[in-house]
């Protein structure tokens, strides 16, 4: 699965300026401003206060970093986030976005998006964010301290994105996908030491409605869920120490992942619980060729009140909840007609979000989560072939005996012209002799 050729890429802007800040402009947000459809916005090493929004007219823009770790928006814990867009195609890359109340970067209800070798370390909420929005990607970006999830893809169906190459740790959640679904993807990538690695959800009260469903996960390292303590600032973080958890979702894919050290289960599948009293049950979820192992609970686990079309297949694991999983849920014909849930799991899991959250106790602020290692930046981020901000002015005096562009000469316009100069040769004369008579005696 490939993102959609809609999503923003540096081909967006084969024909448009290079806006260097702060060479050309000052700061981000008059880059921003000055900036046009397939400009490429280039930062110069140094601290950035981030806090600007890119407006739906700004789109198919590059907004770009000269050094992943020496590009740095800081929001010193009072800005809300560090950059927001609102535009379609608008892709950002090679940058640290770090101490932000709210999110790092975040695309609000956009078709096109791209987030490519970023770093978001220590925010209150998402560290990489996208909602309401299609044809995406986020791909060799690093997230730590995030107090909601590192990565979010919500509230889109179809998503038609990609989650891949990414490491997020020391966060409450690694990857949170509510409601979402339909050609997404989270895949070959590093979840570690987060409250949960990946958790896509189903929950009433968002734009778009539950349930959560068509998200692959595939080809993950997901490692010691739970194992130390992160901020929590989501809803979802009181369902800690899951390696990999279908929260209510549907028909998705789980496959070719290794999930270890898991403080309660490798991968579990449970209902939501809603505040209207509804529920959310997981059904025709794919659990096959899965590594699972060192799970505190069970590697494999399948709760109560669950859906039917739930199977398992294929998978490396010691323990399972229920006992011998793939044999009660086999794949084969579309998985068992019966649920088969565990009563252990759905007590541990199936309970409303206040319960879970009661249960978590106290959590480190987000702030005084460790600094991430410098991080690997994007290739050449210098581009090339682009015109320059500030062109040549041109000259538009009009070459001898032609008329300015756009005016041609009439009789008429002869006529008034000869008028003029004849009105003026006389004013000047009457004004002469005025002048002459009213010079002083002897001069």
């Amino acid at each position: 699965m490939t993102a959609s050729p809609s999503a923003a890429s540096p081909s967006t802007a084969a024909n448009g300026r290079l806006v260097n800040v702060p060479a050309d402009v000052p700061t981000l947000e008059a880059a921003v401003a000055a900036a046009q459809p397939g400009d490429v916005i280039l930062l110069a090493s140094g601290t950035y206060r981030g806090g600007v929004t890119v407006p739906r007219e700004k789109h198919d823009l590059i907004i770009r970093g000269a050094d992943r770790n020496q590009v740095i928006l800081d929001g010193k814990d009072v800005l809300l986030s560090g950059i927001e867009v609102k535009a379609d195609r608008v892709t950002i890359e090679n940058m640290t976005a770090r101490h932000y109340m709210g999110n790092g970067f975040e695309w609000e209800g956009v078709d096109g998006f791209s987030g490519r070798y970023l770093t978001v370390w220590n925010v209150g909420l998402y560290g990489i964010y996208a909602i309401e929005s299609r044809h995406g990607s986020f791909e060799e970006d690093l997230v730590s301290g995030a107090a909601d999830s590192a990565f979010y893809v919500g509230e889109c169906q179809p998503c038609d994105t990609v989650v891949g190459h990414v490491t997020a740790r020391n966060s409450a959640i690694g990857y949170s996908g509510t409601n979402a679904g339909g050609n997404l993807a989270v895949r070959d990538s590093l979840w570690d030491r987060n409250g949960s690695g990946i958790l896509p959800n189903s929950f009433e009260g968002q734009e778009a409605p539950p349930p959560e469903r068509g998200t692959r996960i595939a080809g993950n390292t997901v490692r010691d869920s739970g194992s130390i303590p992160v901020p929590a600032h989501s809803p979802l973080a009181g369902f800690v120490g899951l390696g990999i958890g279908i929260a209510g979702g549907q028909d998705n894919i789980v496959e070719g992942n290794m999930v270890t050290g898991s403080t309660r289960f490798g991968i579990a599948l449970f209902p939501t619980l809603q505040k209207s009293g509804n529920v959310f049950a997981p059904g025709g979820n794919r659990v096959r060729a899965n590594t699972v192992s060192g799970s505190g609970r069970a590697d494999l686990a399948l709760s109560t009140g669950s859906d039917s079309g739930n199977c398992f297949d294929a998978n490396t694991f010691g323990t399972s909840l229920p006992a011998r999983i793939e044999a009660l849920l086999p794949c084969e014909a579309g998985g068992s007609p019966k649920p088969h849930g565990d009563r252990t799991v759905g007590r541990e899991l199936a309970i409303p979000i206040p319960e879970a959250l009661d249960r978590l106790g106290k959590r480190p602020d987000y702030t005084t989560m460790p600094a991430p290692e410098p991080a690997v930046g994007m290739p050449d981020p210098v581009p090339t072939n682009l015109r320059p901000f500030a062109e040549p002015p041109v000259n538009d005096v009009p070459p001898a005996g032609e008329s300015p562009a756009g005016l041609t000469a009439t009789p008429a316009m002869l006529v008034v012209v000869i008028g003029t100069i004849v009105l003026v040769a006389a004013i000047a004369s009457w004004a002469v002799v005025r002048r002459r008579r009213r010079r002083p005696p002897g001069g």
